[in-house]
């Protein structure tokens, strides 16, 4: 079944994305303004997020609640629990530029942690701000390691503005099943080039995607970095148990 939007369903993600990084809490009405809707739009779906317990109140504020870290525990969905914490600073000592980490997030891709000096990734990092799977290195390799069936509905779900998009991915296919490697040639954030590959689990799975980023002076040495991470990521320890790409 391809993934489709359904209007309540973003509004119920936007809600919880909005809610989540505010460690106080919002307002409903902060949280209707973050959001550009009518409190009156909001004020159902907050109520049954309260409670189903996606959702606490605490002086007139809304936060995260426990529901969505029960369901991380339940599913052992969380790609991160299966990192070795170590691995980021071995791979920035070794490759001496910014390295990121990123997994599949429904079809998005969201950076889990960071290490170097790059400021718009470190605070897309911190944030877990969503970003496109089709654009960027690390999400056109988490793609590449779908099963077919998976990666298809994936493109057919694009939206008219990410067509462009889903067509450089497709020519690049090829190469980056047969290099394991991905590219973004500055496309997202101008002069900052970036690599990407896999991180698999002893079984083989890949459980992320780990990107390391450039100026444009370094640009040209990009493949030789993406080689370097393979042979890093080869002996990367992680969790057995992999649940794959996505979280």
């Amino acid at each position: 079944m391809p993934p489709r939007h359904h209007r309540t369903v973003d509004r119920i993600a936007a809600i919880l994305d909005a809610v989540a990084p505010v460690t106080p809490g919002l307002t409903l009405a902060a949280l209707a303004d973050r959001l550009d809707a009518p409190k009156s739009s909001i004020h159902e779906l907050v109520n049954g997020l309260l409670a189903t317990g996606y959702l606490v109140e605490r002086d007139h504020r809304v936060n995260l609640g426990p529901a969505p870290f029960v369901l991380t525990l339940n599913g052992n969905r969380m790609a991160a629990r299966e990192i070795d914490r170590d691995l980021l600073p071995r791979i920035h000592d070794a490759v001496g530029c910014s390295v990121l980490i990123g997994i599949q997030v429904g079809m998005s891709l969201v950076y889990i942690d960071q290490l170097g000096d790059e400021p718009a990734l470190e605070f897309a990092a911190r944030n877990h701000n969503r970003r496109s799977l089709y654009g960027t290195a690390s999400g056109k390799v988490i793609l590449a390691n779908l099963p077919g069936r998976d990666m298809d509905a994936l493109l057919h779900s694009a939206t008219p503005d990410e067509r462009e998009e889903v067509d450089r991915f497709l020519t690049e296919l090829p190469d980056i099943r047969a290099t394991g490697l991905a590219y973004n040639p500055g496309l997202t954030i101008p002069n900052v080039y970036s690599v990407a590959t896999a991180l698999r689990s002893p079984d083989g799975l890949p459980v992320a995607a780990v990107c390391a980023i450039t100026r444009s002076e370094r640009k040209e040495e990009l493949p030789g970095i993406g080689r370097k991470m393979r042979t890093l990521l080869a002996g990367a320890e992680t969790i057995p148990d992999a649940s794959g790409l996505r979280c």
